[in-house]
């Protein structure tokens, strides 16, 4: 019985430092796996100067980007304006139009009501034959 004490003993022993060196693997591959995996989401890992760097880089695409918007903004705006001003003015011309047709309709009116009354009146035949003499001038006439 002291030989199987011994040789279980014996064999716990192997199997512990195994499995002590499997997992010692198995860790070390894992860590690998993780590192890998957080440096192809991150990208490569960076120097305290890269960093400063991306990092001004990053505020200064921010600031370009503020600048962007802010121009787009301005402009977006101007446009704006400008189209509301040609609105009205449209609309101004539009009404000048309608008042010069209204304007002149009533002229032609006021025209036709003129001829009409000039045809109403009453022909005085004395100045209906004056007009109708043919005076003869000059030579051949």
């Amino acid at each position: 019985m002291a030989d199987s004490g011994s040789g279980i003993q014996q064999a716990t022993e192997e199997i512990t430092e195994t499995v002590g060196e499997v997992a010692k693997d198995v860790k070390d591959s894992v860590g690998e796996a993780i590192e890998q995996g957080v440096q192809s989401v991150v990208g490569t890992t960076l120097t305290p100067q890269q960093m400063q760097k991306a990092t001004s880089s990053e505020q200064q695409k921010q600031l370009e980007d503020q600048k962007n918007l802010a121009e787009t903004r301005r402009k977006l705006a101007f446009y704006q304006k400008t189209d509301q001003e040609q609105k009205r003015v449209r609309e101004e011309l539009k009404q000048k139009e309608a008042q010069r047709l209204q304007d002149q309709k009533q002229e032609k009116q006021v025209s036709e009501m003129k001829k009409e009354e000039k045809k109403k009146q009453p022909v005085n035949p004395a100045v209906a034959y004056v007009g109708k003499i043919e005076l003869k001038r000059g030579v051949g006439g």
